[in-house]
C-alpha cells in the first residue's frame, strides 16, 4: 500500500469521526492537521505536501461551496467617519499580505489617502496587526487541548462579544451601543487568561466583579507582559456596567477607541496562549 493510500485511509477515518461529532465541513481539514501532526509527532505547514493532500481530500469529499469560508476574522477600523471592515483572509504557506487589501469596502482613493498620512498609516497597521495575531491567534487556540475547559469557554464567549459588537459597528447605521459588548469582550478575555493563568475558580472571577483595571492588574503581575499594564491604563475609556441600562449618547470615535483597544486585547490574550506573535516577527525583522 502506498503512502498516499494510508493517507486517505487516515483520512477517511478521521473524517467519519468528525462527521459523528458534528464538526462542520469548513473545520474538518485544520482538525486533521492538527491531528495527524499530534499523532505523528511532527510539524507541518500549511505548504507541506502532505497538508496540501489533505485539504485536497476534504475539497473533494465535502459538498458544494462547504470550504468557502471567506475570510478567517473581519475586525473593524474607523477612519473618514466611518467603521470599515477590516477582513483578515485564510492564508496558506508563505504569501505577501498587503494590509490595506484587507480594508476590503475602502475605496482606492481612500486608501490612498490614508497611507500617504504617516500617523494614520501607523495606526492603521498596529491595528492590522492585531486583527491578524487575533484572527490566526484565535483559530489555533480553537484546535488547542492543553487550555483549561473554562479558558476554552471564556474565549469562546468572548470572541461572540467582539465580532458581535463588529457586526453591530458595520451596520449602515453603526449601533455605537456595541460600545458595552466591545467591553464585555475586554473583562471576558482578561479573566479567560487569569483562569488558565492562575486557575481561577468562580468564586475569584466574582471577585473581580466588572473591575475592568484590576483584572488587567492582575494579567500583568499574573504573565509581566506590558500590553497588560497598557492596557489597565486605558481601561478607563469604558463606561461603567450598568449604563447598559441608559441610551448611549457616545461619539462615533469614542467607540472606536473603545474597539481598538478591545482588539489589543483580545491580540494581547491570544499571543500569550497562543503563541503566534505577527507583531513580534515583523519588529525581528526590521
Amino acid at each position: 500500500m502506498t503512502t498516499g493510500d494510508l493517507l486517505n485511509e487516515w483520512l477517511a477515518a478521521a473524517n467519519r469521526r468528525y462527521a459523528a461529532e458534528g464538526l462542520p465541513h469548513k473545520t474538518r481539514p485544520f482538525r486533521a492537521l492538527s491531528d495527524y501532526t499530534a499523532e505523528n509527532k511532527c510539524s507541518l505547514t500549511f505548504d507541506h505536501p502532505i497538508a496540501k493532500a489533505m485539504f485536497e481530500w476534504f475539497y473533494a469529499h465535502s459538498p458544494p461551496g462547504a470550504h468557502h469560508v471567506g475570510s478567517i476574522y473581519e475586525g473593524v477600523y474607523y477612519y473618514d467617519a466611518t467603521f470599515w471592515p477590516v477582513s483578515v483572509p485564510i492564508i496558506f504557506g508563505t504569501v505577501s499580505v498587503n494590509a490595506l487589501d484587507c480594508l476590503i469596502t475602502m475605496p482606492e482613493q481612500i486608501k490612498q489617502q490614508l497611507s500617504m498620512s504617516p500617523g494614520d498609516a501607523s495606526s492603521y497597521a498596529e491595528h492590522w496587526i492585531n486583527c491578524m495575531d487575533y484572527g490566526y491567534g484565535h483559530s489555533d487556540i480553537e484546535q488547542m487541548r492543553e487550555l483549561k475547559p473554562k479558558t476554552m469557554s471564556l474565549l469562546a464567549a468572548a470572541d461572540g462579544e467582539i465580532r458581535g459588537a463588529a457586526s453591530q459597528l458595520l451596520e449602515q447605521r453603526p449601533n455605537l451601543k456595541a460600545k458595552l459588548n466591545l467591553r464585555m469582550a475586554v473583562e471576558i478575555f482578561l479573566k479567560a487568561l487569569l483562569v488558565e493563568k492562575l486557575d481561577l475558580a468562580e468564586k475569584d472571577l466574582k471577585a473581580i466583579s466588572h473591575n475592568l483595571s484590576d483584572a488587567a492588574k492582575t494579567c500583568a503581575e499574573a504573565t509581566e507582559i506590558d500590553d497588560f499594564a497598557t492596557i489597565q491604563s486605558r481601561v478607563s475609556i469604558f463606561p461603567s456596567i450598568s449604563s447598559r441600562y441608559e441610551a448611549p449618547d457616545w461619539p462615533a470615535s469614542a467607540v472606536w477607541e473603545a474597539a481598538a483597544l478591545a482588539q489589543f486585547t483580545a491580540a494581547a490574550v491570544a499571543r500569550c496562549l497562543g503563541g503566534r506573535n505577527l507583531r513580534r516577527d515583523l519588529f525581528h525583522s526590521q
